[in-house]
């Protein structure tokens, strides 16, 4: 497993991404991923996402198109993966683990997997409400904006399942 950094910054986050999709270009094509950078992992894993909430009601080209536009990584316990007051950049879909939830400092919720997290800064363009912690070792999914905007668009099933999970918490 691998650690994971996200930032509270645009920039760095825009870095973030960037080394990420590095290190998914050198597992792709037999390189090895430079040292100290995250390890993505891009791969046909669509099917076992199909028993999650947000992707209950998936048909298999909408699952494969998941996979397409998501990065799975592995963060270690204790890395924030959001920070409250931060810019939205990135959706994340909690595959594995655990996540908490901190408003102000204080705990709010605890995330299991097949949770959805940072949809709500993406699609109203606003600051993270909270802070998003990982509280055991976990896996994620992970959405850039356009990505995520591309998931709406071609998959209307996904959508409208991590839409109601927003309302609801709304």
């Amino acid at each position: 497993m691998t650690s994971c950094i996200v930032t509270k910054d645009t920039a760095s986050s825009r870095a973030l991404t960037a080394q990420m999709r590095q290190n998914t270009y050198g597992l792709k094509y037999g390189h090895p991923p430079n040292k100290g950078l995250i390890m993505a992992k891009k791969s046909t894993h669509h099917l076992q996402y199909a028993d999650f909430a947000f992707a209950a009601s998936a048909t298999p080209r909408e699952l494969e198109t998941l996979c397409r536009l998501t990065t799975r990584i592995d963060v270690k316990k204790g890395s924030i993966l959001m920070h409250q007051g931060a810019f939205g950049n990135e959706v994340l879909l909690l595959v594995h683990g655990q996540l908490v939830i901190e408003k102000d400092g204080k705990l709010i919720a605890s995330i299991a997997p097949g949770a959805v997290v940072g949809e709500r800064a993406v699609i109203l363009n606003e600051p993270r409400d909270a802070t998003v912690r990982a509280a055991f070792d976990s896996t994620i999914l992970a959405m850039s904006r356009s990505e995520f905007n591309t998931l709406l668009a071609e998959c209307p099933s996904i959508a409208r399942n991590i839409l109601e999970e927003a309302l609801t918490r709304a």
